[in-house]
């Protein structure tokens, strides 16, 4: 997830999963939408009720080379009806120099507020754990209150020791089911609420089943397709919310 157009410490953490306890199905799944929107669709989306949970902006495959006023606005509206609004940062699968990724980090809470952040592209095997410590460590140095990876799949154990949360599956719906299936039972004793689903090229009913039956605490569902999925908001976006945003 990289294209241009638009998704701590302890007691964070404690923030991010209250309430959860020791429950292994979620049964109330947030939302967490990758909003990769100009600024005047974004703010349309911000102005549905109720808004999503966590919502990941991404000005110019990271917060850009200069502040955009109207991202800030949208940004600060979005923030004001209760969204948690994160900033993207990808990383290249660890090839990007960490400084750069933690700058990026830095960009966002100066520019636009964002105390949270949303690490793209990321590795998942063990070799390349130690870069996301360090940009996890850098990235809450800088004022990141939550910070979610995304490798798309099941990474190695011990990233779940950098984040908040973590993109287990990103990808088709036609996929979702059996990649779900498939993961490793160590998982499955993880709290949903740090996992998060992204799937895209979902029918409306589609949705609505794997909203019945959720697989992670954190799910968001569109019928946009490759090679920009999360440029489309689905026409079931509003029953999508209606579904998650009961949670607490």
């Amino acid at each position: 997830m990289s294209r241009a157009g638009v998704i701590a410490s302890a007691a964070a953490s404690t923030l991010l999963l209250a309430g959860c306890g020791a429950q292994r199905e979620p049964a109330c799944p947030r939302t967490v939408v990758p909003a990769y929107l100009p600024p005047e669709e974004l703010l349309r989306l911000v102005e549905r009720s109720p808004l999503p949970w966590l919502l990941v902006v991404n000005p110019a495959s990271g917060p850009g080379a200069a502040p955009d006023g109207d991202y800030r606005r949208t940004i600060d509206a979005a923030q004001e009806h209760g969204a948690r609004v994160l900033g993207y940062v990808p990383t290249g699968w660890s090839a990007r120099p960490r400084a750069d990724a933690a700058a990026d980090a830095e960009r966002y809470r100066s520019w636009y507020g964002v105390d949270c952040v949303f690490i793209d592209e990321v590795a998942r095997g063990e070799e390349a754990l130690g870069y996301y410590r360090a940009l996890g460590r850098a990235a809450r140095a800088a004022g990141a209150r939550i910070v979610v990876l995304n490798p798309g799949l099941v990474p190695a154990r011990g990233y779940f020791d950098v984040a908040d949360v973590i993109v287990t599956f990103e990808g088709p719906f036609s996929e979702y089911r059996e990649q779900v299936r498939g993961q490793p039972d160590w998982l499955k004793r993880i709290d949903p609420a740090r996992t998060a689903h992204l799937i895209y090229a979902a029918s409306r009913e589609q949705a609505a089943s794997a909203l019945e039956r959720p697989s992670s605490g954190h799910v968001y569902l569109t019928s946009g397709t490759l090679p920009h999925p999360w440029g489309t908001v689905p026409e079931y976006f509003a029953r999508e919310l209606a579904e998650t945003g009961s949670c607490p």
